[in-house]
């Protein structure tokens, strides 16, 4: 396979989304499977200092070659604008694969472009790949994740691949890793577009996509009750984090049902992930072993999430969350009851110091590995 296969980036608030270093890493391994090369197209409008950064993170994690596509017209999103910017690019690649995001950006206007060339097209993918009969080949999910389906066709044929956030992860990077930079900017008429975006919000952790999520405050069933999910509402809010939790919690009805973290929930990526009261069942585990730190508060030294967590506490949650809280709000200069807006709970205080905050290798020296853990998720910490 000659040709490259080439990944359309995405952006925010100046920074590239987990979701599009997810898609470099991907076609960087079917690349290699292929000796083929990766290609990434970056539209927007961005200062000198930022493509640079982007442009280097982008080459870390996969690229062979980057592609600006700079315009004023492009500084916010615009689905046409799109279209008319990476068209041509496109057609003059003529990659086999093409992948993006499964983003809200990427339904508005890749599916015209696969519709317009005859394209095929496959959403909500979870890995693409070439069999040894040089098929292109993708796994895709479908009715609400409880089905997989396995995709292939004609050898030769050019597909459009749109990739579900959160289901790989984002590795490391290797650093030092170059890649050849070109900036182009096209004439585009954006009179003709017909639609424009104002400004872009930030996200709100309370209902932000947990797959897109940075930081993630998960409860299990330690928590207690609805009460105890409540308290750690309260942490996320202090983090300016988003709520999650196990799906038994979501089946006794103390979270809500798309806010669970597993196999058959969401798949998450944060940065920050706090796990109070998790035990770490393996179908929950393989939901956020791509986790960047991973923080366990367990009563049980036996627990198995505290097996691959970088900081395990041993103790009470709820002894230990009210003390956290405090010391956020504290550290904020925030006072509990908030200023002119609506007036906090009152946190209970702890029944008696909580228990010692200890690195989890010293706490589990001598702990045998648990049954059911999956040696994915053992790989991914030790």
């Amino acid at each position: 396979m000659a040709r490259p296969l080439v990944v359309v980036a995405e952006t925010a608030f100046g920074e590239l989304s987990q979701a599009t270093l997810e898609c470099v890493e991907e076609a960087r391994e079917l690349a290699d499977s292929v000796a083929s090369s990766v290609h990434v197209l970056l539209p927007g409008l961005f200062p000198d200092a930022d493509v640079e950064v982007m442009t280097g993170e982008l080459a870390a994690h996969g690229a062979d070659r980057v592609t600006v596509i700079e315009h004023t017209a492009l500084a916010q999103f615009t689905a046409d604008g799109w279209l008319a910017a990476l068209a041509p690019i496109l057609q003059a690649a003529k990659p086999d694969f093409t992948l993006a995001p499964d983003s809200g950006y990427g339904r508005a206007w890749l599916p015209r472009l696969s519709a317009r060339w005859r394209i095929p097209m496959s959403t909500a993918c979870i890995r693409v790949k070439v069999t040894e009969e040089g098929y292109p080949e993708v796994f895709r999910v479908s009715h609400n994740g409880k089905l997989h389906e396995r995709q292939i066709w004609a050898q030769g044929t050019a597909v459009m691949v749109m990739l579900w956030p959160g289901v790989r992860g984002v590795g490391p990077g290797q650093a030092g890793r170059r890649a050849d930079v070109e900036v182009i900017r096209p004439d585009l008429d954006a009179s003709s577009f017909r639609d424009r975006t104002l400004r872009t919000l930030p996200p709100d952790p309370h209902d932000v996509d947990l797959s897109e999520a940075e930081r993630i405050v998960s409860g299990g069933l330690g928590v207690g009750g609805p009460e105890g999910m409540a308290q750690l509402q309260h942490l996320a809010d202090a983090l300016t984090a988003s709520l999650g939790g196990t799906r038994v919690v979501a089946d006794r009805g103390w979270l809500a049902a798309d806010r669970f973290i597993g196999t058959t929930g969401k798949i998450v990526t944060p940065k920050l992930y706090l796990a109070l009261g998790i035990s770490g069942a393996g179908q929950h585990v393989a939901g956020m072993t791509g986790s960047e730190t991973v923080i366990a508060i367990n009563t049980d030294r036996t627990s198995p999430l505290l097996k691959i967590a970088d900081l395990g506490v041993i103790g009470d949650l709820h002894q230990i969350v009210p003390i956290l809280i405090e010391k956020l709000r504290e550290r904020a200069k925030v006072a509990p009851a908030g200023s002119g807006g609506a007036k906090s709970p009152p946190i209970p205080p702890p029944l008696s110091p909580p228990g010692p905050v200890i690195p989890f290798r010293k706490a589990h020296d001598d702990a045998s590995e648990p049954d059911g853990m999956p040696s994915t998720a053992r790989q991914v910490r030790q």
